[in-house]
C-alpha cells in the first residue's frame, strides 16, 4: 500500500490516495499492448507534472513498474516464443510498446535518484531506498538492452550512459555491494553491482549469434550466475573486459597493453563459466533442465545446452578463433526465404519458372570455405534472425544453394550486416514416406513428404542429409526415400539442424527396397 505524504497534490494522475484503485480501473479489461502503453504514459507524465514530489514520485513509479511486470513478462513470451505467428505489423508493435515501457520506466527511476542527487525538497528521504531504486534502473537499462538484441539493432548509447550514471553513483554512495530485495516477494537479493554486471555480460556474451529465444534463455542464465561476476579497477582471472563509466562506448574485450582511465571499470565472468559449463554437463548427461537453477520456463534442454556452450565459449579469456579464414569478396546474390520457398530453389522445381515471390538482392563482402559475410540494405532482411533457413544463388550461378543465419546485426539506419553458413551447394527434391503405419513423429502425408537430399552426404557414402520440414525427424522413425526412380530404407541417426523452421536430419541408407 502506498504511504502518501501529506501536502498539495500535484496534477499527475496518480497523485492521489486510490491510485492504485484508479489504475486497476484503467487497466481493467484491457489487452497487454494498451496496458502496457497506459503505465508508458503515466511513467512519462511523472517528468513534467507540476508539484510532485520526490517521495510521490517514487511510489507512482514502484506502482506503475509492479504493475507492469506480469504484463511485459507475457508479451516477453508472445515475442520471443510465439513471433514466428505474428505478422511483421505485430511484432513490431510488441517490440516497440515493450521497448518504450522499459525506457519510461529507466527513465521514472532516474528521475528520482536525479532529484535525490541535486537535493530537492523532500529528496531526503529516498536515501534508505537508493539501492533499490537503482537496481531497479538498471535492470530497467538491462530491459531496453535485451529488446534490442531481440532485433539484432544497435543498442542506444544512452543506455550505455544511463548504466555508466547509475553505477557511478552507487559507487560514489557507497552502496554499491548492499544487497536489496529488488521486488517484494522475488526469490533471493541482488546489489547495484549485481545488476550492473548482469547487464554488461549480457552484451559481451555475443548475442548476434543467438536464437531471440537463446537472448531469452542467457538472460535468465547470467541473472543465476550474477553473484559469481567479478567487477575491478584493473584486469585478473577471470576479469577479461571493459566497460567506460561515461557511456561513450559499449563494454568490450580488454584490448593488450589498454591505457585504463580511471572512469574505466574491468569485469568478467569470474568463476561463472565453470558453474555454466557444469550446468551444460549436467544437461548432456541428463537430458533434462537441472532442478536448480529454475529458469522459468518449460525450454528444450538442448537448446539450454548449446546457450550455455555459447556462454562458455565466448566467456573465455581469449575469444574463439574462426574456424576458416575469411577473404574479401565483393558479389550480388539473390536470396529467398521460408521454407517451401527455399525447398522449391533449392530442388530444382521452379526452374522452368522466373517467377520467385520473396526474392533479395544482399552483397556478399567476404568469404570462406563454409559461408560468407553479407550486407543486407534495407527495407530487405526485415525478417532476418538468427536461424533463419536462406536459399542463395550466386550471381553468375543457376543453381541454388541452402544456407543458415548465424549471425545478424542491424546498424541504425536500419541495414543488417548477416554471417551466413551453407549447408550444401545444391540439392535433389525427394519423397520420404513413414516405413511403417505406427506415426512416431510429426504426421507424414499418405502421398508422403516433399524434402531435399544434400549433397553433403550422398548416398553412395551410407548416408543421407535431409533438409525437412521442422518436427518431422524423429530419432525412433524408419523413413522410405524415393530418390533416382529408386526406393531407399532409412535409419535415423540424428539431427545437424533442429530449428523452428526445419530440420537436417541425418539417416543410414539400409537398403534398396526392390
Amino acid at each position: 500500500m502506498l504511504s502518501w505524504m501529506k501536502g498539495g497534490r500535484s496534477d499527475h494522475p496518480l497523485d492521489d490516495k486510490d491510485a492504485p484503485s484508479i489504475l486497476l480501473e484503467e487497466l481493467s479489461g484491457k489487452d497487454p499492448i494498451p496496458a502496457l502503453e497506459q503505465l508508458s504514459s503515466h511513467l512519462d507524465a511523472i517528468k513534467t507534472a507540476d508539484n510532485l514530489k520526490p517521495g510521490r514520485a517514487w511510489e507512482i513509479v514502484d506502482l506503475l513498474d509492479r504493475s507492469g511486470r506480469q504484463l511485459q513478462r507475457r508479451m516477453t513470451q508472445e515475442f520471443v516464443a510465439e513471433g514466428q505467428r505474428l505478422t511483421k505489423f505485430q511484432q513490431q508493435r510488441l517490440w516497440s510498446t515493450v521497448y518504450t515501457y522499459w525506457t519510461q520506466l529507466a527513465e521514472g527511476y532516474r528521475f528520482c535518484l536525479s532529484k535525490y542527487e541535486v537535493g530537492a525538497v523532500g529528496a531526503a528521504m529516498l536515501k534508505p531506498h537508493l539501492p533499490r531504486i537503482t537496481c531497479r534502473a538498471m535492470r530497467a537499462c538491462g530491459g531496453q538492452l535485451k529488446w534490442t538484441l531481440l532485433r539484432y539493432g544497435p543498442v542506444e548509447p544512452r543506455v550505455w550512459h544511463d548504466l555508466g550514471g547509475l553505477y557511478l553513483l552507487a559507487e560514489s554512495q557507497q552502496f554499491a555491494r548492499v544487497g536489496v530485495s529488488v521486488y517484494r516477494g522475488a526469490k533471493g537479493e541482488s546489489s547495484p553491482e549485481r545488476e550492473f554486471l548482469r547487464t554488461l555480460m549480457l552484451a559481451v556474451s555475443a548475442p548476434d549469434g543467438l536464437l531471440p529465444i537463446q537472448i531469452e534463455v542467457a538472460e535468465r542464465v547470467i541473472a543465476h550466475l550474477a553473484a559469481s561476476f567479478r567487477v575491478a579497477s584493473r584486469p585478473g582471472k577471470g576479469i577479461h573486459y571493459l566497460f567506460d563509466l561515461s557511456g561513450e562506448r559499449p563494454p568490450g574485450r580488454l584490448p593488450a597493453n589498454a591505457t585504463l582511465a580511471p572512469s574505466v571499470r574491468c569485469f568478467g565472468p569470474g568463476e561463472a563459466s565453470v558453474q555454466a559449463a557444469e550446468m551444460a554437463k549436467f544437461i548432456d548427461e541428463h537430458q533434462v533442465l537441472p532442478l536448480e537453477p529454475s529458469l522459468g520456463g518449460a525450454y528444450d534442454p538442448g537448446l539450454v545446452q548449446a546457450t550455455l556452450r555459447h556462454l562458455v565459449r565466448y566467456w573465455a579469456a581469449l575469444p574463439p578463433e574462426r574456424k576458416e579464414r575469411r577473404r574479401r569478396h565483393l558479389e550480388r546474390v539473390t536470396v529467398v526465404h521460408e521454407y517451401e520457398e527455399v525447398v522449391a530453389n533449392v530442388g530444382g522445381l521452379f526452374l522452368e519458372s522466373p517467377f520467385v515471390s520473396n526474392d533479395e538482392e544482399w552483397v556478399v563482402e567476404n568469404e570462406s570455405e563454409g559461408g560468407f559475410g553479407a550486407f543486407v540494405p534495407q527495407p530487405n532482411g526485415a525478417w532476418v534472425k538468427v536461424g533463419n533457413l536462406i536459399g542463395v544463388r550466386r550471381e553468375e550461378g543457376v543453381s541454388w544453394g541452402a544456407g543458415i543465419v548465424r549471425r545478424v546485426t542491424m546498424d541504425d539506419k536500419g541495414n543488417r550486416n548477416v554471417g551466413i553458413q551453407m549447408l550444401a551447394g545444391g540439392g535433389a527434391v525427394v519423397t520420404v514416406l513413414a516405413a511403417s503405419s505406427s506415426e512416431k513423429g510429426g504426421p507424414i502425408p499418405p502421398e508422403g513428404e516433399i524434402c531435399v537430399l544434400l549433397p553433403s552426404a550422398i548416398v553412395q557414402t551410407g548416408e543421407a542429409a535431409l533438409l525437412m520440414r521442422a518436427g518431422l525427424f524423429s530419432p525412433v522413425r524408419n523413413l522410405v526415400m524415393q530418390a533416382y526412380d529408386r526406393q531407399y530404407m532409412l535409419f535415423p541417426l540424428g539431427l545437424s539442424e533442429k530449428t523452428d523452421e526445419f530440420d537436417v536430419g541425418r539417416y543410414r541408407i539400409l537398403e534398396q527396397l526392390p
